[in-house]
């Protein structure tokens, strides 16, 4: 078995487009990333801000070296005496405080020459890592203390410290490495201010891009609505153009072919009762021609039916489907009716079911070598009552040969006028499906949501407007 249903040839039409609901998803998704990207921005921001707070630190350790203790670090004041007690003055005064809680100068050995903390000069502990390559190769470092080390016993009263290491030089030219220790709550706050102080304008840029969105969400959903209400006004085109041509073939047959040879099968009955009895031959042959022509009148009328359906508006969906049913009885086909409930329908709907109906009939006739079909209507409680309480389905199935629905011989056994049914079907919010059994048969299955009455938009749509003027 196989099954397509909606989009019969890979040609699924959209459904119709809600400007607000298209303009409320594209804001809601927009908002979904905005967050996220707000999100990583302000990640991105904060350690923007804990770098520049550190890059701070650093421009203050180098201003106390260069301003403030370098006048008084001379190669004297790395031993007691006057000199180191001037050193130790300044830095107690000028440096020691909020911001710096404590102070060490290192030589090259690794030697506290001095500290503000007086037990520590002239202890040793090994220079590694950054304290080293600073010494040995200039510039200035940072990073967070490690108050497990055996020269940072002192300092955790402080708790979490930052380190800042500088190379400073005596007046005779000496390497030393100037350390200090900040608190890393200094680093925070100094962080924190300049992230909520660039936040705002992060925030606000953002806000006023999501914002901007909004029109342009709403143009682009307007214009992709006015696009699908063309497509739909071509489908509806054609099916005008269709009916048109229908109607005219369907009148030139009545009032043409069927009308003449009505008058020849009536003639050569007239001819067959003067040839008497003489001429047995003559008159047998005259007699089943006319027998000839009257079933092939009979084959006209069908097919008159089956192009355009008398009066369907004026007499109902049901008689016009009774009638299309009684074409197929004319070819000799047993066909099973329940129509009973195609009654009470709006114009619409009407034409919809009855076109499906009719191609369904038509391929029958044409392709499937059936003796039986079923025809009926019935009505199912609607999925969702949001808009609808009931659905109308047709079914329209045959016990015939079927065929493959995916290979090339769906095109040639007529699912190209399915195709074209099944977009109108959609676009009216209801479904077209073809299910087919090789060798075994063939179903038609359209459901067609039933609108409450007070909802039936009998002239306020143009689209059902056009449909009902060019509609048989």
């Amino acid at each position: 078995m196989t099954r397509r249903s909606r989009g019969i040839a890979n040609n699924e039409p959209p459904r119709t487009v809600s400007v607000p609901k298209a303009v409320a998803t594209f804001l809601l998704a927009g908002l979904v990333v905005l967050t996220v990207v707000a999100f990583v921005l302000a990640l991105v921001l904060h350690a923007t801000a804990t770098a520049e707070a550190i890059r701070q630190a650093l421009m203050v350790t180098n201003m106390e070296v260069t301003a403030v203790v370098g006048p008084a670090l001379v190669d004297e004041a790395l031993t007691p005496g006057p000199a180191q007690a001037t050193l130790d003055r300044v830095v107690r005064q000028r440096v020691i405080g909020h911001q710096i809680v404590r102070v060490k100068i290192w030589d090259a050995t690794g030697r506290i020459v001095y500290s503000d903390d007086a037990s520590l000069i002239g202890t040793r502990f090994p220079l590694e890592g950054q304290e080293r390559s600073v010494l040995d190769n200039g510039g200035a470092s940072a990073d967070v203390s490690d108050l497990s080390g055996a020269e940072n016993q002192d300092e955790k009263q402080w708790g979490q410290l930052l380190e800042v290491y500088q190379v400073v030089r005596t007046p005779a030219g000496q390497r030393l490495l100037f350390e200090t220790y900040q608190p890393y709550q200094v680093i925070t706050d100094a962080s924190e201010r300049l992230w909520l102080s660039s936040l705002p304008v992060l925030l606000g840029g953002l806000s006023l891009l999501y914002f901007v969105q909004a029109p342009l969400a709403y143009r682009m959903a307007r214009r992709l609505k006015r696009s699908q209400d063309e497509r739909e006004g071509l489908l509806l085109a054609t099916l005008a153009a269709s009916d048109r041509e229908r109607a005219t073939i369907a009148a030139d047959l009545h009032d043409g072919v069927v009308q003449g040879l009505t008058g020849a099968s009536y003639s050569l009955s007239a001819a067959a009762v003067r040839s008497g009895d003489s001429k047995e031959s003559m008159a047998q042959v005259m007699t089943d021609t006319a027998k000839d022509l009257r079933r092939w009148m009979r084959e006209l009328r069908s097919l008159v039916v089956t192009i355009t359906p008398p009066a369907l508006h004026e007499h109902g969906l049901r008689r016009a489907l009774t009638d299309l049913g009684a074409t197929l009885e004319l070819r000799g086909l047993r066909i099973d009716f329940d129509v009973t409930a195609a009654d009470g329908l709006d114009e619409t709907t009407e034409t919809l079911v009855y076109r499906a109906a009719q191609e369904a009939v038509r391929n029958i006739v044409r392709h499937s070598d059936a003796s039986a079909v079923t025809l009926s209507v019935t009505r199912v409680p609607a999925a969702t009552t949001a808009r609808c309480l009931q659905t109308l389905v047709l079914r329209v199935s045959d016990d015939g040969c079927g065929f493959d629905t995916d290979g090339s011989s769906a095109r040639r056994r007529g699912s190209v006028g399915l195709e074209l049914l099944d977009a109108i079907v959609t676009s009216h919010g209801g479904a077209l499906t073809l299910e087919s059994f090789v060798n075994q048969g063939t179903e038609v299955t359209v459901t067609v949501p039933l609108r409450l009455a007070a909802e039936q938009p009998r002239e306020s749509s143009a689209r059902e407007r056009t449909y009902a003027m060019v509609s048989p």
